[in-house]
């Protein structure tokens, strides 16, 4: 019972990711992508690696900021404790943000429940600017924004889902004190303040043009991670700017999905974009696999050298 409560959800949003693979890739040549990677110039692959971890930084740049006003944390322990959380975003989808929370508070001795009202308004802003970034590829590429968007269909049940939990929730505050114990409620209320004051943080940042500097610096970084790929592969040389805004929404609305590490969904999704912009199938696959996978090796490797780090200064 414990084991399903647990990763019931990892499995199905696994299996589905996995469903997307297959579709991605059941018809992929594999032995004209092994030729491929014999001609791909691979300085552009590590460039796009180089990119996503400066995201990373960046990132941790901008949770100092609103770390900062209460506590002091080194640059390097955020900057490892992010990279520790998207490593175990591979593996358990969402994971991630609590996981790097809990490794800073091990080194920091911040509340895990602030640093948790950090994250969350991160998330917020993230959407918010994935929300810009579609209006964007809206606008400049609207015939194909618009195939895009009728290539697949979004399960309504989701919305179901949604307003089940958020009246569960309205539910479950209006009466606390009769579901929940006087201990239990104490810990809650401090851990919802914890929360509450992580969230809130954002009107105490001394410099809130650098927090906007380091938001559009990552965004910056998600973007031309993507399109310095475009150089791997001849028939990608030609997309624009624009373009590559388009297939970097793609690849985000991918990553949103809760398939670990945007398995499947990803590839799907970009491989969708391409095709629609006169990408060939083959050529779509190949681009979703380099991109994805120099990415995920990123994350793998920062990730571990990140948890030895966080281990090892928990130490000191």
């Amino acid at each position: 019972m414990k084991f399903s409560k647990k990763y019931l959800n990892t499995l199905i949003f696994l299996l589905f990711g996995g469903f997307l693979l297959w579709i991605a890739f059941k018809d992929l040549d594999l032995v004209a992508f092994k030729n491929s990677l014999k001609t791909i110039p691979f300085k552009w692959v590590f460039l796009s690696m180089f990119l996503g971890y400066s995201a990373f930084i960046f990132r941790a740049l901008r949770w100092r900021l609103l770390i900062k006003p209460n506590y002091i944390t080194k640059k390097s322990d955020l900057i490892h404790a992010i990279a520790f959380g998207y490593l175990f975003n591979s593996f358990i989808p969402r994971s991630g943000e609590l996981i790097r929370c809990t490794a800073l508070n091990k080194v920091s001795d911040i509340p895990v429940s602030e640093l948790f009202g950090h994250v969350l308004l991160e998330r917020l802003i993230d959407f918010i600017i994935l929300g810009i970034c579609i209006i964007l590829v809206v606008a400049l590429n609207y015939n194909h924004f618009l195939l895009f968007s009728q290539s697949f269909i979004f399960p309504t049940y989701l919305f179901f889902i949604l307003i089940i939990l958020i009246t569960s929730c309205i539910l479950i505050y209006k009466f606390q004190q009769f579901i929940f114990n006087e201990v239990i409620l104490k810990k809650l209320k401090e851990f919802w303040t914890g929360i509450k004051n992580g969230f809130l943080s954002i009107k105490d940042i001394p410099n809130k043009y650098l927090f906007f500097f380091y938001t559009l610096s990552i965004w910056g970084c998600y973007l031309f991670m993507t399109i310095v790929c475009f150089y791997c592969f001849k028939e990608t040389l030609q997309l624009s700017l624009a373009q590559g805004l388009f297939i970097m929404v793609a690849g985000g609305l991918g990553m949103v999905v809760p398939t670990p590490s945007g398995i499947g969904s990803y590839h799907y999704l970009v491989i969708k974009a391409l095709t629609i912009l006169g990408i060939s199938r083959e050529i779509a696959q190949f681009f979703a696999i380099i991109v994805h996978t120099s990415q995920a090796i990123m994350i793998i490797i920062t990730g571990v050298i990140g948890m030895l780090f966080l281990y090892r200064r928990s130490y000191e």
